[in-house]
């Protein structure tokens, strides 16, 4: 694989792997592709450069916010840079562009108004590494997703982070592969534990016919928070908001008698706590939100719902296509077969998962050794 030189990529990934990543992205019709981490440091542009430079793609590349800082913030570690082969088309800001001194065709420039300027596509020229920053409101990214793809891109990829998890939504990607690695959490443990958190988030279940039918009207109508008590009875709960609000809805909830709970805004770790800190125990509850995007909450907080026995669903569910996994963490990676066979046992058959660098792989349903070399 080149990188476009050795100071742009820190590992060469194993071809044959990202090829059996690509085979499944390909393979869902997905034409926007939102990479989440869940951290700094859990491998996500190691896997865009490899899509990138193994796929046989015209790709456009853009992010939501800041993205593909040099130097990671928390760890003072250099950062490997996204490094787009030439005729890649990418949406960054000119900020961005200045900043990390790269040069490109220059094609179309969007009315978008950033901290670090206007949004500029351009075609790259392969040969170097790019600070990737995009709009800042999804409406604009998806004006970006769009115009790329009308300028050729047959595959666009929307760089993100789990704190920015609104470029995975239905509104702008069809598809999303989640980056986990040993950075996630302070022990092996942790790491498994948020990982779930993550994949249980990101993978809710999508609503039956007869809540859909429930509950859709409402929702198209920007309620911002609706109760259903027996025989479909809406309850518009007189709310400006539901931030905050989780004592007041929970004793809502159990007064009316309510059997589904339709939250037009986002869920916070607030709301969640209180919620279900009022909550009578053992109540039969379905929470439902528009998409997973909408959970604003660390991921492990959504087990908190489930253990309560509380259904949580989504009117538009996620297309999560794979998770990937690293081993690095500071001050010592863990060994990588070891580390993956322990993610891959943590989550299950939930989705397909790969380790890019190291060539690990294990599909849904394929049994066997958790950490299968896909060349071998």
């Amino acid at each position: 694989m080149s990188c476009g030189g050795a100071s742009t990529c820190a590992v060469l990934p194993d071809a044959a792997t990202v090829g059996a990543l690509y085979d499944i992205i390909a393979g869902s019709g997905s034409r926007s592709l939102a990479v989440v981490g869940l951290v700094k440091n859990a491998g996500k542009t190691t896997v865009v450069n490899a899509l990138m430079a193994n796929c046989p793609q015209r790709f456009g590349l853009t992010s939501l916010g800041l993205d593909g800082e040099r130097t990671d913030h928390l760890t003072g570690l250099a950062k490997p840079s996204i490094a787009p082969p030439a005729g890649t088309l990418v949406a960054t800001t000119q900020g961005s562009l200045d900043r990390s001194r790269y040069t490109m065709e220059a094609i179309e420039e969007l009315p978008f108004h950033t901290p670090l300027g206007r949004v500029v596509i351009g075609r790259a020229a392969g040969g170097g590494a790019v600070e990737v920053s995009g709009p800042t409101t999804l409406a604009e990214l998806r004006v970006t997703v769009e115009r790329l793809q009308a300028l050729g891109a047959d595959q666009v990829i929307v760089d993100g982070a789990i704190n920015r998890i609104g470029s995975a939504s239905p509104r702008v990607s069809d598809g999303v592969i989640v980056a986990t690695g040993g950075m996630v959490g302070d022990a092996l443990d942790d790491v498994l534990d948020t990982t779930v958190g993550a994949v249980e988030l990101l993978t809710l279940p999508g609503v039956g016919p007869a809540t859909r039918t429930l509950v859709e009207e409402h929702a198209g109508a920007g309620a911002r928070a609706v109760a259903f008590t027996a025989g479909g009875v809406a309850h518009m709960l007189e709310l400006a908001t539901v931030v905050g609000e989780g004592v007041t809805v929970a004793r809502q909830i159990e007064r009316l008698g309510a059997d589904t709970l339709l939250v037009g805004g986002a869920l916070t770790q607030e709301f969640v706590d209180d919620f279900t800190r009022v909550l009578p125990p053992r109540y039969e509850l379905r929470v439902v939100v528009r998409d997973a995007t909408k959970l604003v909450l660390p991921p492990a907080m959504v087990g908190r719902f489930l253990r309560r026995g509380i259904r949580l669903e989504v009117l538009t569910p996620l297309r999560v296509l794979a998770l990937t996994v690293n081993p690095f963490r500071v001050p010592q990676p863990y060994q990588p077969k070891v580390f993956f066979s322990a993610v891959a046992d943590a989550v299950g058959d939930r989705v397909p998962m790969f380790d890019v660098v190291n060539g690990f792989a294990r599909l849904p349903g394929g049994g066997g050794d958790p950490a299968t070399s896909v060349s071998s």
